[in-house]
């Protein structure tokens, strides 16, 4: 092997453990201050939410201050006229739920006892009211059942954990998020001024990139969830399936996460028909499901989330595995778009300093707009896309900047 190949395969070996190592350490300390970066997530996620709603008011005369307060009130009202509507059957579904719960386990280990027939098994006894008692007088098993309940080490300390950060999400997420949507102008002008000004408007540029991916995807994902949960829903009213809210109501909020949604609902739906001894109505539900994500894969999502960042399935599903252990069911929920806005700023630092394309090469490589079905997009018209920085706002946010073109490499 020549020199030059000896050097570049070192090159290569060390800027991979590198990278490994600052992956490692990024994590640690993100581990460690989860406490505040949620909240700070979960903020900017509302701030995109309602950004342009706090634009449309502002052009009409709305001091921005007031805007801000009149879109979260919105906001509130429509997140409580919501729970209102469902909560009534969401109770009595759960009361119901609470009282059949002894039927449904009986029906369920007649089940499992019918299927271990099936196959020579004898799975009966494993389910007697005696094997219980024999396992829960195991001192393992005891031991396992402590920890579990009161060790902080253990399932009740991840609980109380998850339950302490949820609370300080919703209490602190939208008092950030109202400071940042009145100062949001401000913050952006400050964050121009304090970049050097040979590269003011490529983080100008690149901004507005990651500001109209992330908004879309913030305010698809949550349109197309409300939209998921009420299909499944009524999907699931219509063939009588019992707890039929709160099957779709499950399949809504999965839905938040890539891949999750419909595929449990489907099987949690056939389970709930299984231990109502309909399995044909368990096939039904599946059915259903499966015409709901086709529906949303191919008409809803592209629809209403016209603009996405070209993830793979694998960086999506490690993205959601680090996210889950960083932060739960919280960070997996911010895994993706957070994902995203990492992808958007290297992806074009790579294209623009090592490949040499402009910044449009790498906006297009980088971030895919999806057209609605030809039909569809006759009937709607393309929105606007809410942009965190803009461009054309870079000689108001700063007039010193020098004239140069965007589509140049910086």
């Amino acid at each position: 092997m020549s020199a030059d190949r000896l050097r570049r395969a070192a090159l290569v070996v060390w800027t991979a453990v590198g990278v490994m190592a600052l992956a490692w350490a990024v994590l640690v300390i993100a581990d460690s201050v989860r406490v505040i970066w949620l909240p700070m997530a979960f903020a900017f996620g509302l701030v995109f939410l309602l950004s342009p709603l706090v634009k449309w008011l502002e052009r009409r005369g709305l001091p921005r201050l007031v805007g801000s307060f009149l879109a979260f009130a919105l906001f509130v009202a429509v997140i409580v006229a919501i729970a209102l509507l469902v909560y009534p059957t969401v109770r009595d579904q759960m009361a119901d739920f609470v009282q059949r719960l002894p039927d449904l386990y009986t029906g369920l280990v007649a089940w499992l006892v019918d299927v271990g027939d099936r196959f020579g098994l004898d799975v009966e006894g494993f389910f007697s009211q005696e094997a219980l008692l024999q396992w829960l007088e195991d001192p393992a098993n005891q031991e396992t059942i402590q920890n579990l309940l009161f060790g902080f080490g253990a399932g009740a300390g991840f609980l109380i954990r998850g339950v302490t950060e949820a609370v300080v999400i919703i209490g602190l997420a939208p008092v950030l998020a109202i400071y940042m949507l009145i100062d949001l102008e401000r913050f952006k002008a400050n964050a121009v001024k304090l970049t050097p000004p040979a590269y003011q408007e490529e983080v100008v540029y690149v901004g507005g990139e990651v500001g109209t991916a992330l908004g879309s995807f913030v305010r698809g994902q949550l349109l197309v969830a409300l939209i998921v949960a009420a299909a499944s829903s009524v999907g699931m009213w219509l063939i009588d399936l019992p707890f039929w809210l709160l099957v779709g109501l499950i399949a809504g909020f999965l839905n938040l996460i890539p891949f999750l949604g419909p595929v449990v609902g489907g099987a949690l739906a056939f389970i709930v028909a299984l231990l109502n001894g309909d399995p044909w109505q368990g096939v039904l539900a599946v059915l259903i499901f499966t015409g709901v994500q086709q529906v949303d894969n191919h008409v809803i999502t592209p629809l209403i989330q016209r603009t996405r960042v070209n993830l793979s399935p694998f960086s999506i599903v490690v993205a959601l595995v680090i996210g889950g252990s960083l932060a739960g069911l919280l960070g997996v929920l911010v895994a993706v778009p957070m994902t995203a806005a990492v992808r958007i700023i290297a992806g074009h630092l790579w294209r623009t300093r090592v490949l040499g394309q402009s910044w449009m090469e790498a906006s297009e490589a980088m971030i895919e707009v999806t057209e609605p079905p030809e039909r569809l997009a006759r009937l709607t018209r393309r929105p606007q896309q809410t942009r965190l920085f803009d461009t054309q706002e870079l000689t108001a946010l700063n007039p010193e900047t020098s004239d140069s073109s965007p589509g140049s490499g910086a």
